[in-house]
């Protein structure tokens, strides 16, 4: 669940929903956000935000089947992994209007082909995924890198460690 995206749309009067079978009801009641099945989520969406990880659970979850799910107005925003959505059923679902466009920061295949068709699609936003880069930014993502370091060499809890069974 995009946990800082739904506190930032709740400024704006969004009333966010999500899908996320790992996060505990607690974390959803605590944000104000309402937990729904992924079809659910796709019907209801008017803006579909990702922001999963890719793994063979995720791996082009968002296909044929779930964009058929969608308003033709929804569109869809991809910051995670490429892979998450199957990239040609985009293309069709976009091109046929399922749905109203995408914004993708990650694509797949990456990168992607000067020939694909989604590059000629007028309603696909596409950045290259080392947009979040500024030179702001760089020292503090060197001070993180480093805390998460030493707090694994001190076997302590890190937030961001997704196999927490190898601190045991």
């Amino acid at each position: 669940m995009g946990q800082a995206v739904s506190v930032r749309a709740q400024g704006f009067g969004v009333k966010p929903v999500a899908h996320d079978p790992h996060v505990p009801d607690t974390v959803f009641a605590g944000l104000g956000v309402e937990r729904l099945r992924l079809d659910d989520l796709c019907t209801a969406s008017d803006i579909l935000t990702i922001h999963s990880l890719l793994s063979t659970e995720t791996r082009e979850i968002i296909c044929e089947r779930t964009l058929r799910l969608m308003k033709p107005t929804a569109v869809i925003v991809n910051t995670a992994r490429g892979g998450v959505i199957k990239t040609d059923d985009l293309v069709r679902a976009i091109h046929e209007g399922w749905i109203a466009g995408a914004a993708l920061d990650v694509v797949e295949p990456e990168p992607l082909p000067k020939n694909h068709p989604i590059r000629n699609l007028s309603r696909v936003l596409l950045t290259p995924h080392a947009a979040w880069y500024s030179e702001d930014a760089e020292p503090e993502l060197r001070r993180r890198a480093a805390r998460i370091v030493v707090q694994g060499l001190k076997r302590e809890r890190v937030a961001s460690l997704l196999n927490p069974e190898v601190l045991a």
